[in-house]
């Protein structure tokens, strides 16, 4: 009888502070969804693109490769968070970010992601202004920029 209490307590402990926390996707997620509700984004845009300034690298690389692709693309938006410095970043990319309607700088770091994934670009759908998926280029998902390219070519 003692036993069946012991385990029934272990698993009931396990359940209430598994049941308590956040998963990862979700936290990210509702993270995501108040940065939608805080950055103007026009009803065109189908897809946002958040690009850490400080991460992986070749993954930032190839975010940035996407940025000045699609720079004049109305159905992306772009928001770059954790930014060094912007000046530098404009300056190696070649481009005045100031003067497009599609980029966001978040000087603040406000819409960082909460979770380890934050040094990977992250690819959020929008499906009528509202969040429908995201997902990251990382190395285990090193197809994520050319998958977004295609999407956006199909439409």
């Amino acid at each position: 009888m003692r036993r069946i209490s012991i385990v029934l307590t272990i698993f009931l402990t396990m359940c209430m502070s598994f049941s308590c926390k956040k998963g990862e996707t979700q936290l990210e997620q509702e993270h995501i969804e108040a940065m939608l509700n805080d950055v103007e984004i026009q009803k065109a845009v189908e897809w946002v693109v958040l690009l850490p300034g400080l991460g992986c690298h070749g993954c930032i690389r190839e975010g940035e490769y996407f940025l000045k692709e699609h720079l004049d693309n109305e159905g992306v938006f772009l928001v770059l968070t954790n930014i060094e410095s912007l000046k530098i970043l404009q300056h190696k990319l070649g481009i005045e970010l100031g003067s497009f309607s599609n980029v966001y700088a978040d000087k603040e770091d406000q819409y960082v992601l909460p979770t380890m994934n934050r040094v990977y670009p992250c690819i959020v759908h929008l499906e009528n202004g509202r969040y429908r998926s995201h997902e990251f280029q990382s190395p285990m998902n090193s197809a994520a920029f050319e998958k977004l390219a295609a999407n956006i070519l199909i439409e």
